[in-house]
């Protein structure tokens, strides 16, 4: 089973380390990649050659903030299909509203408890590859029939 890769964006140290401490156990199925900033995310995704499945991204960093951020990274061809989930440090409707409006799968409150966050992340994970299996059986059921080759 491939590991799937999630993107952790976020300034604040110890809700890092406080992630990484809530999804041990879960090795197998996740590798956590982590950045501080806005600008070392884009910096990480224009560099990789395998895109993340999924990327975490703290909605009130300094600099460029995750709203900034999620903008940049839906308008980008390159990198705009990667799901993302907005967490922050309040439910406000607005800002749940902003998520979602600029292409955010989810926004959550960053949680004490990180069970939720994870259920979500392989819910999102699996869609993920369901879609990339659907793409990939829709582009052969529009093959033709009959494939000829000439040497």
């Amino acid at each position: 089973m491939n590991k799937k890769i999630i993107l952790l964006v976020d300034d604040d140290c110890d809700d890092a380390e406080f992630f990484r401490w809530a999804m041990k156990g879960t090795e197998e199925t996740f590798a956590v990649k982590f950045v501080d900033s806005g600008d070392a995310a884009l910096n990480l995704l224009s560099e990789l050659d395998s895109l993340p499945d999924l990327i975490l991204l703290d909605a009130g960093m300094p600099k460029m903030d995750g709203w900034e951020l999620l903008r940049l990274i839906k308008l980008d061809s390159k990198f705009g299909n990667v799901p993302v989930i907005m967490m922050a440090t309040s439910n406000g409707v607005k800002g749940i509203g902003e998520a979602h409006s600029l292409g955010a799968e989810a926004y959550i409150v960053k949680p004490s408890d990180f069970s939720e966050l994870k259920l979500i992340m392989q819910q999102l994970c699996i869609g993920v590859q369901a879609n990339l299996k659907n793409t990939l059986e829709s582009m052969r059921s529009n093959l033709p029939e009959n494939i000829y080759t000439f040497s």
